[in-house]
């Protein structure tokens, strides 16, 4: 049996959201496990193969990642027990010595290669292809070895796959983070207090539904950071919504609001309170 805390992420070793694993946990003490889908991670967690899952939840640019927020649904048995974030640096990533004008195409993650779109346009010369993982596709052109090959990704993924980063800081936006959710089977508590609640419900389909679940946050002074809503599987046209709310250093008031909320809304669930 492992000594190590086993964390799961999506993707291969170099990816971001590996760098998210590390920012929370001991790199001494922890051994950070590729899965190949976010599915799997989840899985993983359920069946206590892993301890932890690491998935990215949202990002600066490109907005929330519908799959792991239906993920959070389907898994009903799996909190959030903490939250980080992730500066987003891609980087043009080829063969040690390869010089801009051999590169014909260019691999990366869809969003990664979407991040980069100013820089891959001043390159018209180059072919941008679709692949699964940014670390991936470092680890990918490695293995081809071929140096027409290049691939955008993370600084680490460079020295991971012993590759050279050929052009640096290639983001069309600097401002680029990601935010990461750490799941966990069960509840872990938190030496630190609480500063952030996410939870889910659906409501009634009537006029007003919703608006008299939003009340409830305002009727008790609690900060909603974030709403987002999502189809529910098997039932077309309705609708689960996603709440972020601040959390106050003291008092009752999420837990009062929470009873309260369960009168006015349907299928309320809470994912987790966690320190962001």
């Amino acid at each position: 049996m492992s000594s190590h805390t086993l964390v799961g992420f999506q993707g291969e070793h170099g990816a971001y959201s590996e760098m998210a694993v590390f920012q929370l946990f001991d790199r001494n003490k922890t051994k950070a496990v590729p899965y190949f889908s976010f599915r799997g991670v989840f899985e993983a967690v359920q069946n206590k193969t892993i301890d932890f899952g690491m998935v990215p939840i949202e990002n600066a640019l490109a907005g929330a990642i519908d799959d792991n927020f239906d993920l959070l649904l389907e898994f009903d048995g799996l909190h959030i027990v903490a939250e980080t974030q992730v500066r987003i640096e891609h980087n043009l990533i080829g063969l040690p010595g390869t010089p801009l004008s051999a590169i014909q195409k260019v691999y990366s993650h869809p969003q990664g290669l979407a991040q980069s779109r100013t820089f891959l346009e001043s390159h018209p010369e180059w072919e941008p292809v679709p692949f699964y993982d940014t670390a991936g596709s470092v680890a990918h052109i490695a293995k081809v070895g071929d140096p027409s090959l290049a691939a955008i990704a993370s600084a680490e993924a460079s020295q991971v796959y012993g590759m050279a980063i050929l052009a640096a800081g290639v983001e069309s936006n600097h401002q680029n983070f990601t935010r990461f959710f750490q799941i966990a089977l069960q509840t872990v508590p938190s030496k630190d207090h609480p500063n952030k609640s996410s939870l889910v419900f659906a409501t009634a389909d009537e006029p007003g539904a919703l608006s008299k679940c939003l009340a409830v946050f305002a009727a008790h002074n609690l900060n909603m950071k974030k709403l987002e809503s999502r189809p529910i599987q098997g039932r077309p046209w309705d609708y689960m919504f996603y709440v972020d709310v601040a959390l106050p250093a003291t008092g009752d008031q999420f837990e009062v609001a929470f009873a309260e909320l369960k009168t006015v809304a349907k299928d309320l669930r809470l994912l987790g309170k966690y320190r962001a």
